[in-house]
């Protein structure tokens, strides 16, 4: 199997950079293919203009999107590892739904309502924050990003959600705590992966 990793993070020495890489190497122990596309790293424009969004409707897809709509194509799991910034993704990770998941790829509109396109597909997510779960949990923060984005975005394209899994306060802990951390992305890992 085909697995993509879309990675939002700015900080290549990040806690976020570690789960990636965890998960990257799990899955390549698994004998699956791996690809990664690190959104910081390669100056991912996130920025829909309005010759984007006209080009869209014209099914002139511009190089860059084609390119991300290839990969995407060519998998089978997705993979997406973030932080939390204002109670959601990074506006990077954002842009990319914007712009990437467009209309007539990732889903279009049908007589009977908005049908997704990407059903064939999974997806897996691992969601850090800075905040412990007591403070996100009784105010139904958690439940509510989780809504939003395995409901509203990747149910909405067809995707089968696997796993969406929320790390808290991860500033604040110990590197022994990090390592039980990561131990626990790789179980999730190896609990989806299976040697084809």
């Amino acid at each position: 199997m085909n697995v993509l990793i879309i990675y939002a993070h700015p900080n290549p020495e990040s806690f976020n950079a570690a789960i990636c890489d965890a998960v990257e190497k799990e899955f390549i122990s698994k004998e699956f293919q791996v690809r990664k596309r690190d959104l910081y790293q390669m100056k991912f424009d996130p920025i829909l203009t309005e010759d984007d969004y006209t080009s869209f409707y014209q099914d002139k897809i511009p190089a860059d999107i084609q390119a991300e709509q290839r990969e995407i194509i060519w998998a089978d799991i997705l993979v997406f590892v973030f932080p939390t910034w204002w109670i959601g993704m990074p506006a990077i990770l954002k842009g990319y739904f914007d712009r990437v998941f467009t209309n007539g790829f990732a889903f279009r509109y049908a007589d009977e309502g908005p049908e997704g396109l990407l059903k064939e597909k999974q997806a897996l997510i691992f969601q850090t924050t800075g905040q412990p779960e007591k403070l996100l949990k009784p105010p139904q923060l958690t439940m509510a990003m989780q809504t939003a984005f395995d409901i509203g975005i990747m149910n909405f394209c067809g995707i089968e959600t696997l796993a969406h899994k929320f790390i808290y306060s991860v500033q604040y802990v110990d590197e022994e705590t990090r390592q039980m951390i990561l131990q626990e992305v790789r179980e999730v890992v190896e609990m989806i992966g299976k040697t084809q």
